[in-house]
């Protein structure tokens, strides 16, 4: 038991190695992607970039409607023609939104069982 507490003779120390010098052999080897490539990941970032954009522009037209015109009695009608396309454009853009991500599980679960 107590000789195991003791350095054996023939290890030796763990080199001290440099952060820098070991961040730039790690950059090295990492295989970079093209022009194209990125330039592709940079357009669907922006297209999805755009969907949300809309999509939350829509939810905030439809909950700013709801909050500050529909409690609100205008020639005897509860909302007015404004407020229901308003509310009907909304509720497209939410269910767009919601198919999306029903859409986007699919082809994932389809995909993941082709591999």
């Amino acid at each position: 038991m107590a000789q195991d507490n003791k350095k054996k003779p023939n290890q030796q120390k763990p080199k001290k190695v440099n952060p820098i010098v070991a961040t730039f052999a790690e950059l090295k080897q990492v295989s970079w992607p093209s022009f194209g490539k990125t330039m592709k990941g940079l357009g669907a970032v922006l297209v999805v970039t755009g969907l949300f954009l809309i999509v939350l522009f829509g939810i905030d037209r439809l909950l700013a409607f709801v909050v500050d015109d529909s409690l609100s009695i205008q020639n005897g009608s509860l909302l007015s023609a404004s407020q229901i396309a308003a509310i009907i454009v909304g509720g497209i853009l939410i269910l767009g939104a919601i198919a999306c991500v029903i859409a986007y599980n699919v082809i994932k679960k389809r995909n993941d069982k082709r591999k």
